[in-house]
């Protein structure tokens, strides 16, 4: 490995911390209608701003034991899990992707799927202002690297669209509809790649539900589908290429 990709690798994954401590930010202000810009970042519980050392990626969270240096409430581990996650990811992409405008595409997709993943865990909804208008950049965006195939994100982004639809009108209390826009988002990002993203998303989700059910007898509550969809994406994204080429290596 050169010198010159083990800096990139550590600014990519420096890069990725900070914006996954922005994601978490995001995921717990944007369902709750507070502004993701200001005030600065506070502890939940005594509402006090948090220090510039006390909001350092990853070390904040290892240096105060999980705790508030004020009031000592519990910070929810998915803090430092989102930081961890996004530098990880955030590295993946350039290892797949170089530098490119794709690596920019993968890096804002799976920010997109980390956010809606906790939003929808917590409050089992998959807002609008984040899927909506981030469909339209991963069009534009997918458009600009390929413009002779222009319609391509356009008729899969639509084809994923009409498919969770479906199976929302046939289950609507399997399938929800921010389910079905997430689908919608995910498709114009990874255009054909979409196809063993949903997949694997159903697959996922499937097993999960099928391992409550035996391990509870029943399934008292539904299950956030928009983690499978965005972990079956974030597969695809890296991988769905080879996934294609050995389905269709059988025909």
């Amino acid at each position: 490995m050169e010198p010159l990709d083990i800096i990139l690798y550590i600014v990519f994954f420096i890069t990725g911390l900070a914006m996954g401590s922005f994601l978490e930010v995001a995921a717990y202000r944007i369902p709750r209608k507070i502004s993701i810009i200001k005030p600065r970042s506070y502890c939940p519980q005594c509402k006090k701003t948090i220090a510039f050392y006390d909001n350092i990626p990853l070390l904040s969270y290892l240096m105060l034991k999980g705790r508030c240096r004020s009031c000592r409430a519990k910070i929810p581990i998915t803090s430092f899990f989102a930081e961890l996650l996004t530098g990880l990811l955030f590295v993946s992409n350039y290892f797949f992707f170089g530098i490119s405008l794709q690596t920019l595409l993968g890096a804002v997709f799976c920010c997109l799927l980390i956010v809606v993943s906790f939003i929808d865990i917590e409050f089992r909804i998959i807002p609008n202002v984040i899927v909506l208008p981030f469909t339209i950049i991963g069009l534009g965006l997918n458009i600009l690297m390929d413009p002779g195939r222009w319609w391509h994100p356009l008729a899969f982004a639509a084809g994923a669209f009409a498919f969770m639809l479906i199976i929302n009108l046939i289950y609507p209390r399997g399938m929800g509809m921010g389910d079905v826009k997430l689908s919608l988002m995910a498709g114009a990002f990874l255009v054909k790649n979409i196809i063993p993203g949903l997949f694997l998303g159903f697959l996922l989700g499937a097993g999960y539900g099928i391992g409550v059910i035996i391990k509870k007898r029943r399934l008292k509550q539904t299950i956030p589908f928009g983690p499978f969809i965005s972990l079956g994406s974030i597969i695809a994204l890296f991988w769905g290429n080879n996934i294609l080429k050995w389905y269709t290596s059988f025909f």
